[in-house]
Protein backbone atom coordinates (compact mmCIF):
# COMPACT_ATOMS: atom_id res chain seq x y z
CA UNK A 1 0.00 0.00 0.00
CA UNK A 2 1.53 3.42 -0.91
CA UNK A 3 2.49 5.57 1.74
CA UNK A 4 3.49 8.16 -0.46
CA UNK A 5 6.67 9.72 -1.81
CA UNK A 6 9.56 9.96 1.35
CA UNK A 7 11.17 12.93 2.75
CA UNK A 8 14.79 14.36 1.43
CA UNK A 9 16.98 11.60 2.97
CA UNK A 10 20.26 12.98 4.43
CA UNK A 11 23.40 12.83 2.07
CA UNK A 12 25.45 10.12 3.41
CA UNK A 13 29.01 8.80 3.20
CA UNK A 14 31.17 11.52 2.71
CA UNK A 15 28.39 13.81 1.18
CA UNK A 16 27.32 11.69 -1.27
CA UNK A 17 23.87 11.96 -2.32
CA UNK A 18 21.98 8.46 -2.50
CA UNK A 19 20.49 7.41 -5.29
CA UNK A 20 16.75 6.27 -4.52
CA UNK A 21 15.63 3.11 -6.29
CA UNK A 22 12.44 1.60 -6.89
CA UNK A 23 12.35 -2.19 -8.24
CA UNK A 24 9.53 -2.85 -10.47
CA UNK A 25 8.77 -6.55 -10.12
CA UNK A 26 8.25 -9.04 -7.09
CA UNK A 27 9.68 -12.46 -8.11
CA UNK A 28 12.65 -14.13 -7.45
CA UNK A 29 15.38 -11.03 -9.46
CA UNK A 30 13.10 -8.68 -7.78
CA UNK A 31 14.44 -10.56 -4.05
CA UNK A 32 17.70 -10.57 -5.57
CA UNK A 33 18.33 -7.03 -6.32
CA UNK A 34 16.31 -5.21 -3.19
CA UNK A 35 18.78 -7.53 -0.80
CA UNK A 36 21.60 -6.03 -3.23
CA UNK A 37 20.34 -2.37 -2.45
CA UNK A 38 19.45 -2.94 1.41
CA UNK A 39 23.19 -4.79 1.88
CA UNK A 40 25.85 -4.00 -0.80
CA UNK A 41 25.81 -1.22 -2.28
CA UNK A 42 26.61 2.70 -1.03
CA UNK A 43 25.05 5.68 -1.13
CA UNK A 44 21.71 3.89 -2.60
CA UNK A 45 18.22 3.77 -1.23
CA UNK A 46 15.50 1.43 -1.82
CA UNK A 47 12.35 3.31 -1.73
CA UNK A 48 9.59 1.93 -3.01
CA UNK A 49 8.49 -1.62 -4.89
CA UNK A 50 5.54 -1.90 -7.42
CA UNK A 51 4.63 -4.98 -10.04
CA UNK A 52 3.44 -8.14 -8.94
CA UNK A 53 1.22 -10.06 -6.72
CA UNK A 54 4.04 -10.47 -4.52
CA UNK A 55 4.75 -6.45 -4.05
CA UNK A 56 3.45 -5.98 -0.92
CA UNK A 57 4.86 -8.70 0.71
CA UNK A 58 8.32 -7.79 -0.29
CA UNK A 59 8.27 -4.71 0.42
CA UNK A 60 6.67 -5.41 3.87
CA UNK A 61 10.34 -7.65 4.31
CA UNK A 62 12.15 -4.29 3.06
CA UNK A 63 10.49 -1.57 5.09
CA UNK A 64 9.71 0.22 1.81
CA UNK A 65 6.18 1.52 0.12
CA UNK A 66 4.48 -0.93 -2.18
CA UNK A 67 2.84 0.91 -5.58
CA UNK A 68 -0.02 -1.00 -6.55
CA UNK A 69 1.68 0.25 -10.59
CA UNK A 70 4.17 0.87 -12.45
CA UNK A 71 2.78 4.33 -13.79
CA UNK A 72 2.65 4.85 -9.18
CA UNK A 73 5.93 3.66 -8.41
CA UNK A 74 7.75 6.09 -11.73
CA UNK A 75 6.00 8.78 -11.28
CA UNK A 76 7.14 9.53 -7.54
CA UNK A 77 9.25 12.69 -6.97
CA UNK A 78 11.90 10.40 -4.49
CA UNK A 79 12.57 7.78 -7.42
CA UNK A 80 15.65 8.12 -9.24
CA UNK A 81 15.98 5.13 -10.76
CA UNK A 82 14.17 1.94 -11.20
CA UNK A 83 15.08 -1.69 -11.72
CA UNK A 84 12.73 -3.67 -13.94
CA UNK A 85 12.82 -7.45 -12.87
CA UNK A 86 9.76 -8.12 -14.69
CA UNK A 87 9.06 -10.79 -17.45
CA UNK A 88 10.83 -10.41 -20.95
CA UNK A 89 7.67 -8.79 -22.75
CA UNK A 90 7.32 -6.47 -20.54
CA UNK A 91 10.71 -4.97 -20.76
CA UNK A 92 10.04 -2.57 -23.18
CA UNK A 93 6.73 -1.35 -21.99
CA UNK A 94 7.97 -0.64 -18.17
CA UNK A 95 11.01 0.95 -19.94
CA UNK A 96 9.25 3.34 -22.24
CA UNK A 97 6.90 4.14 -19.00
CA UNK A 98 10.17 4.89 -16.43
CA UNK A 99 12.04 6.76 -19.30
CA UNK A 100 9.10 8.94 -20.02
CA UNK A 101 8.60 9.78 -16.39
CA UNK A 102 12.21 10.61 -16.22
CA UNK A 103 13.38 7.80 -14.50
CA UNK A 104 16.91 5.94 -15.08
CA UNK A 105 16.34 2.45 -16.17
CA UNK A 106 18.19 -0.86 -15.16
CA UNK A 107 16.89 -4.03 -16.96
CA UNK A 108 17.15 -7.58 -15.94
CA UNK A 109 18.46 -9.40 -18.65
CA UNK A 110 17.79 -9.98 -21.26
CA UNK A 111 17.47 -6.65 -22.46
CA UNK A 112 14.42 -7.59 -24.64
CA UNK A 113 13.37 -10.10 -26.87
CA UNK A 114 13.99 -8.93 -30.23
CA UNK A 115 16.17 -6.01 -31.18
CA UNK A 116 13.32 -3.43 -32.71
CA UNK A 117 12.59 -3.95 -28.60
CA UNK A 118 15.95 -2.97 -27.72
CA UNK A 119 16.02 -0.31 -30.30
CA UNK A 120 12.76 1.56 -29.13
CA UNK A 121 13.68 1.16 -25.35
CA UNK A 122 17.21 3.09 -26.39
CA UNK A 123 15.42 5.48 -28.21
CA UNK A 124 12.56 6.23 -25.22
CA UNK A 125 15.66 6.42 -22.73
CA UNK A 126 17.78 9.09 -25.52
CA UNK A 127 14.84 10.73 -25.93
CA UNK A 128 14.21 11.71 -22.50
CA UNK A 129 17.93 11.95 -21.62
CA UNK A 130 17.97 8.94 -18.77
CA UNK A 131 20.97 6.27 -18.50
CA UNK A 132 20.00 2.83 -19.73
CA UNK A 133 21.67 -0.38 -18.98
CA UNK A 134 21.12 -4.30 -19.06
CA UNK A 135 22.70 -6.58 -16.45
CA UNK A 136 25.62 -8.45 -17.94
CA UNK A 137 26.54 -10.20 -14.62
CA UNK A 138 28.88 -12.22 -15.97
CA UNK A 139 31.35 -9.20 -16.68
CA UNK A 140 31.21 -8.73 -12.45
CA UNK A 141 31.86 -12.03 -11.43
CA UNK A 142 35.55 -12.80 -9.97
CA UNK A 143 35.95 -15.71 -11.77
CA UNK A 144 35.61 -14.45 -15.19
CA UNK A 145 36.80 -11.55 -14.67
CA UNK A 146 39.92 -13.45 -13.61
CA UNK A 147 39.73 -14.94 -16.61
CA UNK A 148 39.70 -11.47 -18.82
CA UNK A 149 42.89 -9.93 -16.70
CA UNK A 150 45.09 -13.08 -17.54
CA UNK A 151 43.93 -12.76 -21.26
CA UNK A 152 44.08 -9.19 -21.68
CA UNK A 153 47.71 -9.37 -19.98
CA UNK A 154 48.75 -11.66 -22.85
CA UNK A 155 49.30 -14.98 -20.56
CA UNK A 156 48.32 -16.90 -23.24
CA UNK A 157 48.93 -14.71 -26.76
CA UNK A 158 47.02 -13.66 -28.88
CA UNK A 159 43.42 -15.01 -28.74
CA UNK A 160 42.39 -17.52 -31.11
CA UNK A 161 39.18 -19.86 -30.40
CA UNK A 162 36.65 -19.80 -27.61
CA UNK A 163 34.48 -22.35 -26.13
CA UNK A 164 31.71 -22.26 -24.08
CA UNK A 165 29.69 -24.85 -22.61
CA UNK A 166 26.46 -24.24 -20.62
CA UNK A 167 24.69 -27.74 -19.95
CA UNK A 168 22.87 -28.23 -17.38
CA UNK A 169 19.43 -30.92 -16.32
CA UNK A 170 17.12 -28.02 -16.44
CA UNK A 171 15.74 -25.38 -16.83
CA UNK A 172 13.95 -23.04 -14.20
CA UNK A 173 12.01 -24.74 -11.51
CA UNK A 174 8.30 -24.25 -12.23
CA UNK A 175 8.22 -21.67 -9.66
CA UNK A 176 9.16 -19.05 -12.23
CA UNK A 177 6.41 -19.68 -13.85
CA UNK A 178 6.42 -17.31 -17.06
CA UNK A 179 9.88 -18.06 -18.22
CA UNK A 180 7.82 -21.41 -19.65
CA UNK A 181 5.82 -19.50 -21.81
CA UNK A 182 7.22 -19.58 -25.14
CA UNK A 183 5.97 -16.12 -25.55
CA UNK A 184 9.03 -14.93 -23.46
CA UNK A 185 12.15 -15.98 -25.78
CA UNK A 186 12.36 -19.20 -24.36
CA UNK A 187 16.12 -20.49 -22.98
CA UNK A 188 18.20 -19.52 -25.54
CA UNK A 189 17.36 -16.25 -25.24
CA UNK A 190 17.61 -16.62 -21.72
CA UNK A 191 21.06 -17.97 -21.30
CA UNK A 192 22.11 -16.62 -24.68
CA UNK A 193 21.66 -13.21 -23.85
CA UNK A 194 24.70 -13.73 -20.74
CA UNK A 195 26.79 -15.80 -23.22
CA UNK A 196 26.73 -13.90 -26.68
CA UNK A 197 27.59 -10.86 -24.73
CA UNK A 198 30.66 -12.14 -22.94
CA UNK A 199 31.59 -13.26 -25.95
CA UNK A 200 32.08 -10.12 -27.27
CA UNK A 201 33.82 -9.11 -24.08
CA UNK A 202 36.45 -11.65 -24.17
CA UNK A 203 37.10 -11.42 -27.80
CA UNK A 204 37.27 -7.76 -27.93
CA UNK A 205 35.20 -7.87 -31.40
CA UNK A 206 31.76 -7.91 -32.63
CA UNK A 207 30.04 -11.14 -34.61
CA UNK A 208 30.55 -11.11 -37.69
CA UNK A 209 28.83 -14.47 -39.03
CA UNK A 210 26.89 -17.03 -37.11
CA UNK A 211 25.63 -20.28 -37.82
CA UNK A 212 23.24 -22.35 -35.53
CA UNK A 213 21.00 -25.06 -34.82
CA UNK A 214 18.47 -24.60 -32.20
CA UNK A 215 16.13 -27.49 -30.74
CA UNK A 216 14.13 -29.41 -27.76
CA UNK A 217 14.90 -32.49 -27.24
CA UNK A 218 11.98 -32.35 -24.20
CA UNK A 219 8.38 -32.68 -24.21
CA UNK A 220 6.37 -29.20 -25.52
CA UNK A 221 6.41 -26.22 -24.90
CA UNK A 222 8.86 -24.76 -27.22
CA UNK A 223 11.59 -23.24 -25.13
CA UNK A 224 14.71 -23.70 -27.42
CA UNK A 225 15.99 -25.23 -24.43
CA UNK A 226 19.62 -26.96 -26.56
CA UNK A 227 21.66 -24.90 -28.99
CA UNK A 228 24.79 -24.98 -30.93
CA UNK A 229 26.08 -22.46 -32.38
CA UNK A 230 29.05 -21.03 -33.91
CA UNK A 231 30.77 -18.10 -34.45
CA UNK A 232 33.09 -16.19 -36.29
CA UNK A 233 34.29 -12.71 -34.74
CA UNK A 234 34.85 -10.18 -36.74
CA UNK A 235 38.53 -9.95 -35.65
CA UNK A 236 39.22 -13.59 -36.72
CA UNK A 237 38.50 -15.28 -33.20
CA UNK A 238 36.48 -18.52 -33.88
CA UNK A 239 33.89 -19.70 -30.96
CA UNK A 240 31.41 -22.18 -30.22
CA UNK A 241 28.73 -22.36 -27.90
CA UNK A 242 26.95 -25.26 -26.65
CA UNK A 243 23.75 -24.25 -24.38
CA UNK A 244 21.03 -27.46 -23.21
CA UNK A 245 19.21 -27.28 -20.32
CA UNK A 246 18.22 -30.98 -21.30
CA UNK A 247 21.30 -32.73 -20.40
CA UNK A 248 21.16 -35.99 -18.30
CA UNK A 249 21.69 -36.54 -14.97
CA UNK A 250 24.52 -35.76 -13.58
CA UNK A 251 25.10 -32.90 -16.36
CA UNK A 252 28.22 -31.36 -17.10
CA UNK A 253 28.75 -28.86 -14.63
CA UNK A 254 28.36 -25.03 -14.24
CA UNK A 255 26.07 -23.21 -17.22
CA UNK A 256 28.81 -20.68 -17.58
CA UNK A 257 32.59 -22.94 -18.44
CA UNK A 258 35.08 -21.32 -20.86
CA UNK A 259 37.51 -22.59 -22.57
CA UNK A 260 39.91 -19.92 -24.49
CA UNK A 261 42.13 -20.89 -26.29
CA UNK A 262 45.32 -18.29 -27.77
CA UNK A 263 48.80 -18.74 -29.48
CA UNK A 264 51.17 -19.33 -26.52
CA UNK A 265 48.67 -21.27 -23.98
CA UNK A 266 45.29 -21.58 -22.35
CA UNK A 267 43.00 -20.20 -20.06
CA UNK A 268 39.54 -22.54 -18.79
CA UNK A 269 37.20 -20.43 -16.55
CA UNK A 270 34.30 -21.47 -14.41
CA UNK A 271 32.05 -18.53 -13.84
CA UNK A 272 30.93 -20.33 -10.55
CA UNK A 273 34.22 -21.98 -9.73
CA UNK A 274 37.39 -22.17 -10.76
CA UNK A 275 40.13 -20.58 -13.29
CA UNK A 276 43.65 -22.64 -14.53
CA UNK A 277 45.82 -21.40 -16.97
CA UNK A 278 47.78 -23.66 -18.70
CA UNK A 279 51.25 -22.75 -20.40
CA UNK A 280 53.65 -25.24 -21.49
CA UNK A 281 53.46 -28.95 -20.16
CA UNK A 282 51.24 -27.52 -16.66
CA UNK A 283 47.79 -26.54 -15.49
CA UNK A 284 48.53 -23.57 -12.82
CA UNK A 285 45.29 -22.75 -10.71
CA UNK A 286 44.79 -19.26 -10.87
CA UNK A 287 41.45 -18.76 -8.89
CA UNK A 288 38.62 -20.18 -7.00
CA UNK A 289 35.10 -18.88 -6.12
CA UNK A 290 33.94 -19.84 -3.03
CA UNK A 291 31.09 -22.53 -3.58
CA UNK A 292 27.05 -21.54 -3.27
CA UNK A 293 24.23 -23.07 -4.47
CA UNK A 294 23.21 -20.82 -7.65
CA UNK A 295 19.44 -21.18 -7.18
CA UNK A 296 19.04 -22.17 -3.60
CA UNK A 297 21.36 -19.51 -1.76
CA UNK A 298 19.81 -16.54 -3.13
CA UNK A 299 21.14 -14.01 -0.24
CA UNK A 300 24.74 -15.94 -1.10
CA UNK A 301 26.61 -12.74 -0.51
CA UNK A 302 29.14 -14.66 -2.85
CA UNK A 303 25.93 -14.67 -5.95
CA UNK A 304 24.85 -11.40 -4.62
CA UNK A 305 28.47 -9.42 -5.16
CA UNK A 306 28.51 -9.10 -9.00
CA UNK A 307 24.72 -7.83 -9.16
CA UNK A 308 25.69 -5.77 -6.30
CA UNK A 309 28.92 -4.31 -8.38
CA UNK A 310 26.83 -3.31 -11.40
CA UNK A 311 24.02 -1.87 -9.46
CA UNK A 312 27.00 0.15 -7.85
CA UNK A 313 28.33 1.10 -10.87
CA UNK A 314 24.86 2.44 -12.00
CA UNK A 315 23.94 4.07 -9.60
CA UNK A 316 27.68 5.74 -9.66
CA UNK A 317 27.11 6.52 -13.31
CA UNK A 318 24.19 8.52 -12.24
CA UNK A 319 25.28 10.55 -9.92
CA UNK A 320 28.82 11.21 -11.54
CA UNK A 321 27.05 11.90 -14.95
CA UNK A 322 28.60 9.42 -16.68
CA UNK A 323 27.84 6.52 -18.85
CA UNK A 324 27.82 3.04 -16.90
CA UNK A 325 29.91 0.48 -17.73
CA UNK A 326 27.43 -1.30 -19.34
CA UNK A 327 26.11 0.44 -21.98
CA UNK A 328 22.35 -0.50 -24.00
CA UNK A 329 24.63 -0.59 -27.53
CA UNK A 330 26.38 -3.95 -25.35
CA UNK A 331 23.04 -5.12 -24.69
CA UNK A 332 21.64 -4.96 -27.81
CA UNK A 333 24.69 -6.73 -29.51
CA UNK A 334 23.75 -9.73 -27.37
CA UNK A 335 19.89 -9.59 -28.56
CA UNK A 336 21.26 -9.39 -32.08
CA UNK A 337 23.47 -12.45 -31.67
CA UNK A 338 20.78 -14.40 -30.49
CA UNK A 339 18.75 -13.13 -33.56
CA UNK A 340 21.05 -14.37 -35.30
CA UNK A 341 21.29 -17.66 -34.24
CA UNK A 342 17.22 -18.05 -34.52
CA UNK A 343 17.51 -16.82 -37.87
CA UNK A 344 20.62 -19.39 -39.02
CA UNK A 345 18.24 -22.33 -37.82
CA UNK A 346 15.43 -21.46 -39.85
CA UNK A 347 16.71 -20.42 -42.75
CA UNK A 348 19.55 -23.36 -42.38
CA UNK A 349 22.12 -20.82 -43.57
CA UNK A 350 25.02 -19.47 -41.87
CA UNK A 351 23.80 -15.22 -40.87
CA UNK A 352 26.28 -12.31 -41.60
CA UNK A 353 25.95 -9.45 -38.82
CA UNK A 354 24.96 -6.66 -38.55
CA UNK A 355 21.04 -7.83 -39.42
CA UNK A 356 18.88 -5.99 -41.41
CA UNK A 357 16.57 -4.31 -38.83
CA UNK A 358 13.89 -3.80 -41.35
CA UNK A 359 13.60 -7.53 -41.98
CA UNK A 360 13.37 -8.20 -37.60
CA UNK A 361 10.61 -6.34 -36.21
CA UNK A 362 8.30 -7.41 -33.75
CA UNK A 363 4.73 -8.37 -34.99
Amino acid sequence: MTTGARPERPVANGGRVPVRFGIVGSGFMAHTYAQCLDRHTSSTDLVAIGGGRRAPGLAAEYGVDAEPSVEGLVSRPDVDAVIIATPHSLHLPHTVVAAAAGKHVYVEKPMARDIDECDRMIEACSRAGVLLTVNKVTRFRESPRTAKRLLDGGAIGRLRMIRVTSSVTAYLPDEHGWVHDPAEGGAWLDMGAHLCDALRWFSGSDAMTVFGRIRDFSAPPDLARSAMVQVEMANGVLAQLWVSFEVPPPGLGSQSQWILVGSDGIIEADAYGQVRLGRGTTWEPVYEMPAFDLNADVYSPVRLAAFAEQVQDFADAIRDHRSPAVAPADARAAIELVAAARLSDQTGAAVRLPLDTTLHRSA
